[in-house]
């Protein structure tokens, strides 16, 4: 009976706890990188947990995944399933390189095929003004999780074209995405898709450093200037965003934080490497305050999701009883 009970429970799983648990993923890379290394193992086996949990969705209410997947938000969303296993390809791959190839190659071709089919859907045969919000980021420049990740897949041909391919995508869509938020309202249950902003820049400039060994200082400059401007307009905007009830659609304010502190890590390192000492002391010091403000937004929301999802389960059980 309970067993029975948790797959009916899985029907109403959120699909935003999907990008959410790349947000931790990305934020225990950065933990790891500072010797922490159970944060790193906890939160993989976690995401590992989810991933699985979120499969058993899948295959026992397909039809209710065939309905979220068909309207474009939710779809949008539906990357972050590539994304946790492109990033867990990484955390295998020292154990089994086979293995964690393999998961991070599976997740780069479905999330390929997954921005084939949202294309199609959402561009082809027309865009809708009030669901072309910044979570269609998540699906077009989430496959550079696999460049974030790939070094050590030894894949450089593969890396640069996704790396040119997320620059870009994020070139043309961003100036339509900047025009679409000035002159148009964006809806409630979507307001806090405008955090999604930081991702796509500093994805790309983590992956172009990752792949291109002489990097241009132009698109250095553009990219960083970009996350520098999307992380102030997020910082400007939390008082409005902590101003709803809690609801799956915060999962916007995970993963764009935590990959933004490994764009400013990067571009800390760079201005080093280029003799500017104390603007790159300026940019770890930018990164020290982007961990902290991290550590507590996603801390915060998973914590909420734990208790949203115990609290479903109570609920459950008690209509049982009575």
């Amino acid at each position: 009976m309970n067993n029975k009970s948790f797959l009916q429970k899985l029907e109403n799983l959120p699909v935003a706890i999907l990008p959410t648990m790349v947000g931790a993923l990305t934020l225990a890379n950065v933990y790891a990188g500072m010797g922490y290394t159970w944060i790193k193992h906890i939160t993989s086996w976690t995401a590992i947990v989810i991933l699985l949990v979120y499969l058993t969705k899948i295959i026992f209410h397909f039809d209710t995944v065939k309905k979220e997947y068909s309207n474009t938000v939710p779809a949008s969303l539906y990357a972050g399933f590539t994304m946790i296993t492109m990033i867990l390809g990484s955390y295998f791959y020292n154990a089994s390189p086979i293995l964690g190839k393999t998961l991070w190659f599976t997740g780069l071709i479905l999330h390929a095929i997954h921005i084939l089919i949202f294309t199609y859907r959402n561009v082809v045969k027309g865009v809708n003004m009030q669901t072309f919000v910044p979570s269609w980021f998540v699906t077009y420049n989430g496959i550079m999780v696999s460049t974030v990740v790939g070094g050590v897949m030894n894949e450089p041909l593969i890396g640069k074209i996704v790396v040119f391919y997320g620059i870009a995508v994020l070139t043309i869509i961003m100036p339509f995405m900047i025009y679409r938020l000035t002159k148009h309202e964006i809806k409630d249950p979507v307001f806090h898709t405008q955090a999604i902003l930081l991702a796509p820049s500093s994805l790309c400039l983590v992956s172009y450093f990752n792949f291109i060994k002489e990097p241009n200082a132009i698109i250095v400059y553009y990219l960083y200037v970009l996350v520098i401007a999307a992380f102030l307009f997020i910082l400007w905007r939390l008082p409005k965003f902590f101003s709803f009830d809690f609801h799956p659609g915060f999962a916007g304010l995970t993963f764009p934080m935590a990959i933004g502190i490994v764009a400013s890590t990067k571009m800390s390192g760079y201005l080093i490497a280029q003799g500017y000492e104390t603007a790159g002391n300026i940019v770890n010091q930018l990164a020290g305050v982007q961990t902290y403000v991290t550590t507590m937004l996603i801390g915060y929301i998973l914590l909420r999701f734990f208790i949203l999802f115990k609290d479903s389960y109570k609920k459950s059980s008690e209509e049982k009883a009575a």
